[in-house]
């Protein structure tokens, strides 16, 4: 997959192929983006076109509310794999900033998408809006569109059963991550399609776990969106550096998220202590980027009144997330 990061009043990089491109944030990469990526691919097959992707960074919603707490679902290296897993050819990474802000649909369309990448073809959702103050839709610009030699195709966005007083929803990143942070943790992997995951290079930490027994790889989650705090049975993979392979089978892990209040913790992180795993010379995971599926949540976070009661009730959840991945066989799978 090739990557272009570009700006406008950058020079137009050299695509000699007409490009079929998704376009959207992308946040997540759940079952409605699949099925917009998966029907712009095979049309892109069709007509003979390589298949594209254009995204945003930042995020728009960073831009306009910097202040905001994280929301992230994925960071950019893992969406970089998902997005390359499923055939993307050429990732286009727009600039989101005071120019693209103010580019008008038009001139979106015909500076940016036609001139500068060679699109013919733009795929997107039924909802999506682009453009100055959200003006553009796939509808009021399609006549504009083909006069540029520019089809533009609405996917009709993928839908679930609702728990609500609707019937049906439509998938989004937004209903996700309300999801995630209400603690609906099965539903919201429904709709990603597979566990949600946090990942990042481990970082060297304080060392307590290893004290009381319990050895655990720590991530900082930075902009990722905050789940309830406490523990949770996951899952962990090693991502090798170039970032398109996973280099081991899954490892059965536990985790926590939190701030430690036993130990004076601070800020909110991720430990993950792998289950039956020897952290040695050969398997040293400090500086290693890893994936920590979240699968089911155990229990609050809580203060420990000693270091011994925290080693204890974390001996009886280690117990339980052994039990589970026993039970659910997770660890055979690849």
């Amino acid at each position: 997959m090739k990557i272009i990061k570009w700006k406008i009043g950058d020079t137009p990089p050299s695509i000699e192929e007409q490009l079929a491109v998704a376009i959207g944030n992308f946040d997540g990469i759940h079952k409605g983006h699949v099925k917009l990526l998966n029907e712009c691919k095979l049309q892109a097959k069709e007509s003979n076109l390589a298949f594209g992707v254009v995204t945003f960074d930042p995020h728009p919603r960073d831009f306009f509310n910097p202040k905001n707490p994280s929301f992230k679902l994925l960071d950019h290296e893992e969406k970089e794999r998902l997005l390359s897993k499923l055939g993307v050819e050429f990732l286009i990474i727009i600039e989101f900033n005071e120019h693209l802000k103010n580019c008008n649909a038009e001139q979106f369309l015909s500076q940016i998408l036609k001139q500068n990448f060679n699109v013919v073809k733009m795929f997107a959702g039924s909802n999506f809006k682009f453009g100055k103050n959200r003006e553009g839709s796939i509808e009021n610009t399609r006549s504009f569109a083909n006069t540029l030699g520019l089809q533009l195709i609405s996917i009709v966005l993928k839908q679930f059963s609702s728990l609500t007083e609707k019937d049906y929803e439509v998938i989004s990143s937004q209903k996700i991550r309300k999801l995630i942070q209400n603690g609906q943790l099965k539903l919201a992997n429904d709709l990603l399609g597979r566990n949600w995951s946090i990942t990042g290079s481990v970082e060297k930490g304080k060392q307590q776990g290893r004290e009381i027994g319990f050895p655990t790889a720590n991530l900082s989650l930075k902009n990722f969106l905050k789940p309830p705090l406490g523990v949770y049975i996951s899952r962990l993979k090693i991502i090798s550096n170039q970032n398109t392979e996973i280099t081991n089978v899954w490892l059965p892990s536990i985790s926590n998220i939190g701030t430690r209040p036993t130990v004076s913790g601070g800020s909110i992180n991720l430990e993950t202590h792998i289950i039956d795993f020897k952290n040695n010379a050969e398997t040293n995971l400090y500086g290693k980027r890893i994936n920590v599926e979240l699968i089911e949540f155990l229990r609050s976070e809580k203060k420990f009144n000693s270091l011994s009661e925290l080693q204890k009730q974390i001996k009886v959840d280690t117990k339980k997330a052994f039990e589970f991945h026993k039970l659910q066989n997770k660890t055979l799978i690849i």
